[in-house]
């Protein structure tokens, strides 16, 4: 399955929606822009790692280690790219899914709604607002985990271990601009598959 995925850094949102085929993904650009995928979430949410290089179950234990959840994680796939769960809808039917992913670094505010069911609403970059399910308190509780689990991202902390000083040509400074070209770079390859 191909899926064309947009760049890390320009991804708001993954949120599950339904259409005429079936349980979808709806990714909502940090422009306010969507995309509709025929796939489930947990499938986009395993091509996102893959494109990275990253072991999700890996990657899941270490953030339930430093963030002290058993479920309902949230993920940093990528340094502009930190997904946080939240819950979006109710379920037509038992399995459906019913947790979207906020990116972190898109959410500008956590408001409350008045639109029962909804408690909550998420403003995103592109003035785009998510309705969720959970408090205010909650949404704000998951936020605060994920920038934790930002912090000690073990995808730039396996890529600081796995170089050593002796090793010619490290630059430990030049670490962060290395992961930052490696972005752009993957940004460029997405544009180019657009074409």
């Amino acid at each position: 399955m191909n899926l064309t995925l947009p760049a890390y850094t320009h991804i708001a949102a993954i949120l599950p929606c339904y259409q005429a085929t079936g349980d979808s993904t709806t990714i909502i650009a940090a422009d306010g822009s969507t995309t509709c995928l025929t796939s489930r979430v947990r499938t986009v949410i395993h091509r996102l790692a893959k494109t990275r290089a990253v072991d999700l179950s890996a990657l899941r234990t270490k953030t339930r280690a430093a963030t002290e959840r058993k479920n309902l994680e949230p993920l940093p796939l990528a340094p502009g790219l930190v997904l946080v769960p939240v819950k979006v809808r109710r379920p037509r039917v038992a399995g459906d899914t019913t947790t979207g992913y906020v990116n972190l670094h898109a959410v500008t505010a956590v408001v409350t709604n008045k639109n029962k069911p909804y408690q909550t609403t998420v403003r995103l970059s592109g003035k785009t607002e998510i309705p969720v399910l959970w408090t205010p308190a909650t949404v704000n509780h998951q936020l605060a985990l994920a920038r934790l689990a930002a912090t000690t991202a073990p995808a730039q902390a396996v890529m600081i271990s796995s170089f050593h000083e002796t090793f010619p040509g490290y630059a430990p400074e030049l670490l962060t601009l290395a992961v930052k070209l490696v972005d752009v770079f993957n940004e460029i390859l997405c544009m180019k598959q657009k074409q």
